[in-house]
Protein backbone atom coordinates (compact mmCIF):
# COMPACT_ATOMS: atom_id res chain seq x y z
CA UNK A 1 0.00 0.00 0.00
CA UNK A 2 0.93 3.56 -0.58
CA UNK A 3 1.76 5.81 2.28
CA UNK A 4 -0.50 8.67 2.73
CA UNK A 5 1.06 12.39 3.77
CA UNK A 6 -0.30 11.48 7.70
CA UNK A 7 1.25 8.02 7.89
CA UNK A 8 4.30 8.84 6.26
CA UNK A 9 4.84 12.08 8.36
CA UNK A 10 4.08 10.25 11.94
CA UNK A 11 6.48 7.23 11.03
CA UNK A 12 9.34 9.78 10.15
CA UNK A 13 8.87 11.45 13.31
CA UNK A 14 8.59 8.66 15.73
CA UNK A 15 11.77 7.80 13.51
CA UNK A 16 13.22 11.29 14.90
CA UNK A 17 12.36 10.36 18.49
CA UNK A 18 13.61 6.96 18.32
CA UNK A 19 17.04 8.84 17.71
CA UNK A 20 16.14 11.14 20.51
CA UNK A 21 15.46 14.09 18.52
CA UNK A 22 12.60 16.69 19.16
CA UNK A 23 12.95 17.89 15.96
CA UNK A 24 12.19 16.79 12.20
CA UNK A 25 14.39 18.83 9.49
CA UNK A 26 12.44 19.16 6.25
CA UNK A 27 13.79 20.47 2.83
CA UNK A 28 11.16 22.30 0.10
CA UNK A 29 12.01 22.53 -3.07
CA UNK A 30 10.10 25.91 -3.19
CA UNK A 31 9.93 26.00 -7.04
CA UNK A 32 7.41 22.99 -6.83
CA UNK A 33 5.10 24.20 -4.80
CA UNK A 34 1.89 23.67 -6.41
CA UNK A 35 0.71 27.22 -4.50
CA UNK A 36 1.75 29.61 -1.91
CA UNK A 37 2.22 26.82 1.22
CA UNK A 38 4.50 28.25 3.76
CA UNK A 39 3.30 31.80 4.45
CA UNK A 40 1.04 30.16 7.22
CA UNK A 41 3.65 27.79 8.67
CA UNK A 42 6.35 31.05 9.25
CA UNK A 43 4.04 32.68 10.51
CA UNK A 44 3.09 30.30 13.12
CA UNK A 45 4.34 31.47 17.04
CA UNK A 46 6.84 30.50 17.72
CA UNK A 47 7.64 29.73 13.81
CA UNK A 48 10.00 26.80 12.97
CA UNK A 49 13.85 27.58 12.41
CA UNK A 50 13.86 28.26 8.41
CA UNK A 51 16.87 28.90 6.18
CA UNK A 52 16.52 29.70 2.39
CA UNK A 53 19.57 27.99 1.32
CA UNK A 54 20.27 30.49 -1.96
CA UNK A 55 20.69 33.04 0.39
CA UNK A 56 24.44 34.40 0.52
CA UNK A 57 24.99 32.25 -2.92
CA UNK A 58 24.99 33.86 -6.41
CA UNK A 59 21.41 32.13 -6.52
CA UNK A 60 20.38 35.03 -3.77
CA UNK A 61 17.86 36.82 -6.04
CA UNK A 62 16.15 33.69 -6.30
CA UNK A 63 16.16 32.51 -2.73
CA UNK A 64 12.78 32.31 -2.52
CA UNK A 65 12.08 30.28 -4.87
CA UNK A 66 14.55 28.09 -4.15
CA UNK A 67 15.16 25.47 -1.52
CA UNK A 68 14.56 26.57 2.07
CA UNK A 69 15.15 24.45 4.96
CA UNK A 70 12.60 23.96 8.43
CA UNK A 71 13.33 22.82 11.54
CA UNK A 72 9.64 21.30 12.88
CA UNK A 73 9.44 21.25 17.03
CA UNK A 74 8.09 18.06 17.24
CA UNK A 75 6.60 19.22 20.63
CA UNK A 76 4.33 22.12 18.57
CA UNK A 77 1.58 20.69 17.90
CA UNK A 78 0.94 23.93 15.60
CA UNK A 79 3.88 23.59 13.31
CA UNK A 80 3.06 19.76 13.34
CA UNK A 81 -0.46 20.55 12.49
CA UNK A 82 1.07 22.73 9.47
CA UNK A 83 3.95 20.81 8.51
CA UNK A 84 1.10 17.99 7.88
CA UNK A 85 -1.17 20.38 5.78
CA UNK A 86 2.02 21.09 3.29
CA UNK A 87 2.93 17.71 2.79
CA UNK A 88 -0.60 16.09 2.59
CA UNK A 89 -0.39 19.04 -0.63
CA UNK A 90 2.75 18.12 -2.21
CA UNK A 91 2.74 14.54 -1.14
CA UNK A 92 3.16 13.64 -5.05
CA UNK A 93 4.79 16.36 -6.45
CA UNK A 94 8.42 15.81 -5.76
CA UNK A 95 8.79 19.18 -3.28
CA UNK A 96 9.75 17.26 0.28
CA UNK A 97 13.02 15.89 1.28
CA UNK A 98 13.06 15.02 5.18
CA UNK A 99 16.18 14.72 6.86
CA UNK A 100 16.54 13.51 10.31
CA UNK A 101 19.91 15.21 11.92
CA UNK A 102 21.50 15.71 14.99
CA UNK A 103 23.26 18.88 13.60
CA UNK A 104 22.50 22.63 15.07
CA UNK A 105 20.26 24.09 12.70
CA UNK A 106 22.71 26.91 11.62
CA UNK A 107 25.31 24.19 11.12
CA UNK A 108 23.04 21.80 9.04
CA UNK A 109 21.80 24.57 6.61
CA UNK A 110 25.34 25.79 5.78
CA UNK A 111 26.02 22.41 5.24
CA UNK A 112 23.11 21.98 2.71
CA UNK A 113 23.79 25.35 1.26
CA UNK A 114 27.44 24.85 0.39
CA UNK A 115 25.95 21.32 -1.42
CA UNK A 116 24.23 23.57 -3.48
CA UNK A 117 27.22 24.74 -5.42
CA UNK A 118 29.11 23.31 -7.33
CA UNK A 119 32.67 23.29 -9.83
CA UNK A 120 33.76 21.34 -12.56
CA UNK A 121 36.55 21.32 -15.31
CA UNK A 122 39.16 22.66 -12.54
CA UNK A 123 36.87 25.55 -11.45
CA UNK A 124 36.28 26.74 -15.47
CA UNK A 125 32.29 26.03 -14.54
CA UNK A 126 30.04 26.26 -11.83
CA UNK A 127 26.35 25.64 -11.34
CA UNK A 128 23.52 24.71 -8.96
CA UNK A 129 23.11 20.82 -7.41
CA UNK A 130 19.53 20.43 -7.65
CA UNK A 131 19.75 17.40 -5.05
CA UNK A 132 17.16 18.49 -3.05
CA UNK A 133 14.81 17.91 -5.91
CA UNK A 134 13.72 14.65 -5.28
CA UNK A 135 13.18 13.22 -8.33
CA UNK A 136 17.11 13.45 -8.86
CA UNK A 137 17.99 13.08 -5.06
CA UNK A 138 18.88 9.17 -5.12
CA UNK A 139 20.56 9.22 -8.74
CA UNK A 140 22.53 12.35 -7.86
CA UNK A 141 24.16 10.28 -4.78
CA UNK A 142 24.83 7.28 -6.70
CA UNK A 143 26.92 9.20 -8.70
CA UNK A 144 29.14 10.68 -6.18
CA UNK A 145 32.14 8.83 -4.75
CA UNK A 146 32.94 7.68 -1.09
CA UNK A 147 34.94 10.76 -0.33
CA UNK A 148 31.82 12.79 -1.53
CA UNK A 149 29.10 10.89 0.28
CA UNK A 150 31.02 10.84 3.45
CA UNK A 151 30.96 14.69 3.43
CA UNK A 152 27.34 15.31 1.79
CA UNK A 153 26.09 12.92 4.10
CA UNK A 154 28.22 13.75 7.48
CA UNK A 155 25.58 15.47 9.03
CA UNK A 156 21.99 13.40 8.40
CA UNK A 157 20.92 9.87 10.10
CA UNK A 158 18.42 9.59 7.56
CA UNK A 159 17.31 11.01 4.32
CA UNK A 160 13.64 10.40 3.27
CA UNK A 161 11.30 11.19 0.22
CA UNK A 162 8.41 9.94 -2.49
CA UNK A 163 10.14 8.30 -5.18
CA UNK A 164 8.64 8.40 -8.93
CA UNK A 165 6.62 5.02 -7.81
CA UNK A 166 4.90 6.89 -5.40
CA UNK A 167 6.49 4.73 -2.81
CA UNK A 168 8.81 6.10 0.71
CA UNK A 169 12.34 5.64 -0.08
CA UNK A 170 14.95 5.93 2.24
CA UNK A 171 18.93 6.56 2.32
CA UNK A 172 20.79 5.99 5.35
CA UNK A 173 23.56 8.74 6.54
CA UNK A 174 26.60 8.93 8.48
CA UNK A 175 25.44 10.66 11.16
CA UNK A 176 28.95 12.58 11.82
CA UNK A 177 29.38 15.77 14.76
CA UNK A 178 30.36 18.77 13.27
CA UNK A 179 33.86 19.61 12.24
CA UNK A 180 35.93 22.29 10.26
CA UNK A 181 36.69 18.48 8.22
CA UNK A 182 33.12 17.38 7.32
CA UNK A 183 31.27 20.69 6.76
CA UNK A 184 30.44 21.34 2.65
CA UNK A 185 31.47 25.00 1.43
CA UNK A 186 30.89 23.61 -2.19
CA UNK A 187 31.16 20.64 -4.37
CA UNK A 188 33.50 19.83 -6.95
CA UNK A 189 32.53 17.16 -9.63
CA UNK A 190 34.18 15.76 -12.39
CA UNK A 191 33.35 16.21 -16.24
CA UNK A 192 31.33 13.06 -16.45
CA UNK A 193 29.75 13.44 -13.10
CA UNK A 194 28.44 16.34 -14.72
CA UNK A 195 27.21 14.83 -17.67
CA UNK A 196 25.79 12.11 -15.68
CA UNK A 197 23.00 14.81 -13.94
CA UNK A 198 22.67 16.42 -17.18
CA UNK A 199 21.15 13.45 -18.63
CA UNK A 200 19.40 12.91 -15.55
CA UNK A 201 17.82 16.04 -15.85
CA UNK A 202 17.02 15.52 -20.01
CA UNK A 203 15.90 11.89 -19.07
CA UNK A 204 13.32 13.09 -16.24
CA UNK A 205 12.13 16.00 -18.61
CA UNK A 206 11.56 13.80 -21.06
CA UNK A 207 9.30 11.15 -19.34
CA UNK A 208 7.77 13.88 -17.67
CA UNK A 209 7.17 15.30 -21.19
CA UNK A 210 5.90 11.63 -22.35
CA UNK A 211 1.99 10.42 -22.20
CA UNK A 212 2.56 6.49 -21.98
CA UNK A 213 2.92 4.38 -18.94
CA UNK A 214 6.40 2.66 -17.77
CA UNK A 215 4.70 -0.77 -18.56
CA UNK A 216 3.68 -0.14 -22.08
CA UNK A 217 7.70 -0.06 -22.91
CA UNK A 218 8.52 -3.42 -20.85
CA UNK A 219 8.88 -1.17 -17.38
CA UNK A 220 7.31 -2.97 -13.92
CA UNK A 221 8.18 0.89 -12.22
CA UNK A 222 8.58 4.23 -13.34
CA UNK A 223 12.39 3.92 -11.21
CA UNK A 224 13.47 1.51 -13.94
CA UNK A 225 11.83 3.28 -16.66
CA UNK A 226 14.27 6.32 -16.25
CA UNK A 227 17.27 4.47 -15.15
CA UNK A 228 16.48 3.58 -18.97
CA UNK A 229 15.79 6.82 -20.08
CA UNK A 230 19.42 8.28 -18.56
CA UNK A 231 21.27 5.58 -20.49
CA UNK A 232 19.61 6.78 -23.74
CA UNK A 233 20.48 10.18 -22.88
CA UNK A 234 24.22 9.81 -22.13
CA UNK A 235 24.37 8.07 -25.12
CA UNK A 236 22.62 10.93 -27.19
CA UNK A 237 25.79 12.87 -25.76
CA UNK A 238 28.32 10.31 -26.23
CA UNK A 239 27.14 10.52 -30.07
CA UNK A 240 26.88 14.17 -29.93
CA UNK A 241 23.24 13.37 -31.80
CA UNK A 242 21.65 16.92 -33.57
CA UNK A 243 18.70 17.74 -31.62
CA UNK A 244 16.41 16.46 -34.62
CA UNK A 245 17.23 13.34 -33.82
CA UNK A 246 16.76 12.50 -30.61
CA UNK A 247 13.30 11.51 -30.16
CA UNK A 248 13.50 8.94 -33.25
CA UNK A 249 17.15 7.86 -31.11
CA UNK A 250 15.03 7.87 -27.98
CA UNK A 251 11.99 5.85 -29.59
CA UNK A 252 14.42 3.13 -31.30
CA UNK A 253 16.01 2.38 -27.71
CA UNK A 254 12.77 1.92 -25.70
CA UNK A 255 11.59 -0.34 -28.75
CA UNK A 256 13.75 -2.97 -27.48
CA UNK A 257 11.91 -3.57 -24.63
CA UNK A 258 8.49 -5.78 -24.96
CA UNK A 259 5.40 -3.83 -23.50
CA UNK A 260 4.23 -5.78 -20.06
CA UNK A 261 0.69 -7.72 -20.07
CA UNK A 262 -1.11 -8.94 -17.53
CA UNK A 263 -0.72 -12.64 -17.54
CA UNK A 264 -4.91 -14.74 -18.49
CA UNK A 265 -6.04 -15.91 -15.40
CA UNK A 266 -7.53 -19.93 -16.19
CA UNK A 267 -10.92 -19.77 -14.49
CA UNK A 268 -10.88 -22.72 -12.01
CA UNK A 269 -13.09 -26.10 -12.73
Amino acid sequence: MLPTAKDWLHRLMNEARSAQLDHLDVLINCAALPTPLLPTLLELTPAPSCAWLFEQTPEQELAHQGPVLLRIALASQEQCAEIAKLLNAVHHNFCALILISRWPFAELAAHLRGATQATWSNGACCGVLRYYDTRLFRYFYDQLDSRQQGLFNAPVIQWHWIDHDKKAATLPGFDSRPDNQNTLSGMTMSDEQVSYLQALSAAIQWFKDYEKTPNEHGFTSREAMIRCLITVHLDINRQKLEKQQHEDFIASALSKHLPLTLSRIEPVL
